[in-house]
């Protein structure tokens, strides 16, 4: 063993520690590739970037509920939900019979909601498919109340 020829354990522990090593080497690297800054092309300017990107986003419906509901410049009984049910198609229902608890057994998911209408007179408040959110101007409506600017 004195020779200083290997023994096989000795060969086994090198193997490990180059592996740990190697492993080491690409996490660091992956890092750095993580950090690094992204760089733009010159041709790229503001300008020149698609309408999609400047895109307001649309509130989702539980602020567009919560609003109505605590907001005393609304009438929550002058408001109805339209959503779409699984079985039956899409339906309405007013805001002050609306369940928003889970464990709720006619508990219906946010993501059905497909639009909130003011009674008195028709007018959608809220549409998802449409991006309209005439309450918080959020969505496309944010573009169309700022429109006399262009």
């Amino acid at each position: 063993m004195a020779s200083g020829v290997p023994t096989l354990a000795s060969e086994e522990a090198l193997d490990r520690d180059l592996a740990v090593r190697d492993l080491q080497d690409n996490e660091t690297t992956a890092q750095e590739e993580k950090h690094a800054p992204i760089e733009t092309p010159q041709h790229v300017t503001s300008s020149t970037q698609s309408p999609a990107s400047m895109e307001n986003r649309l509130r989702p419906a539980t602020d567009i509920i919560n609003r109505i509901i605590w907001d005393s410049n609304y009438d929550s009984a002058n408001y109805i939900i339209g959503y779409e049910d699984r079985f039956e198609g899409r339906l309405e229902v007013g805001i002050g019979s609306w369940k928003r608890e889970s464990t709720d057994e006619e508990f219906i998911p946010q993501h059905r909601v497909l639009y909130i209408k003011r009674k008195s007179d028709g007018e959608i408040m809220w549409d998802r498919r449409r991006r309209i959110d005439k309450v918080f101007l959020s969505g496309n409506s944010a573009f169309d109340f700022l429109a006399f600017l262009s």
